[in-house]
């Protein structure tokens, strides 16, 4: 579905016969507004994580993602994360030591407050014996704890972000959409998003009618 046609979806939630109601919704305003609602959308699914709700977001899924660590600081390697990022599901690393080289290593989260507690734990320290070691995501970096060897890479599987729609001349609130940004959702999930976006209006705007919008979200 082309996004001028997503708009004025949206427009028959927000304006009575798509004819302003007193209310004005530029194509520009509705850009935040949609693509705030779909990175809601994505987010409560992704809280909830149970099969239904996976299903609905498997398109966003990037397994095994290969990422090149960016710097090592005293005891731990440090790995950009990507920049459509937006959640993350799985983290597997590959390490060497003096002996063998590209070794699979179970990775796990940890905590920023309990890194000296885990690092002296000889249950849950790294380890390469044991092909594990912790974790921690921080300032849009993922950092790898070691002790006698080092992380050569890391296999990201994530959630990104879904494609953000815009317009083709975001300085004019009237311009026409960008049309090559295709809106990756399915029309059940579109209808959500929809009423999500139609919904935020109608809080922004104080308007009663956001309760039909929150209902029709539950749908």
């Amino acid at each position: 579905m082309t996004t001028e046609k997503i708009y004025l979806k949206y427009l028959s939630k927000v304006e009575q016969n798509i004819t302003n109601d007193n209310i004005a919704t530029d194509r520009g305003r509705f850009v935040l507004l949609f693509n705030e609602a779909q990175n809601k959308f994505l987010e409560a699914h992704l809280q909830q994580r149970g099969i239904d709700d996976v299903r609905y977001i498997q398109n966003f899924l990037v397994l095994d993602k290969k990422i090149p660590y960016s710097s090592k600081t005293q005891d731990h390697y440090n790995f950009n994360l990507p920049k459509d990022y937006f959640d993350l599901a799985e983290v597997r690393g590959l390490a060497s030591n003096k002996i063998c080289n590209n070794q699979l290593v179970s990775l796990f989260e940890i905590q920023t407050e309990n890194i000296n507690e885990i690092l002296i734990d000889e249950f849950n320290k790294p380890s390469f014996k044991w092909r594990e070691a912790p974790y921690t995501v921080n300032s849009n970096t993922v950092s790898v704890y070691v002790d006698d060897f080092k992380v050569d890479n890391i296999l990201m599987n994530y959630y990104r972000y879904p494609n953000q729609i815009a317009q083709i001349n975001i300085d004019n609130p009237e311009s026409p959409f960008n049309e090559s940004i295709l809106v990756e959702w399915d029309d059940k999930s579109l209808d959500r998003i929809i009423s999500i976006s139609a919904g935020e209006f109608d809080i922004n705007e104080n308007n009663p009618r956001f309760q039909l919008q929150l209902a029709r979200q539950q749908k």
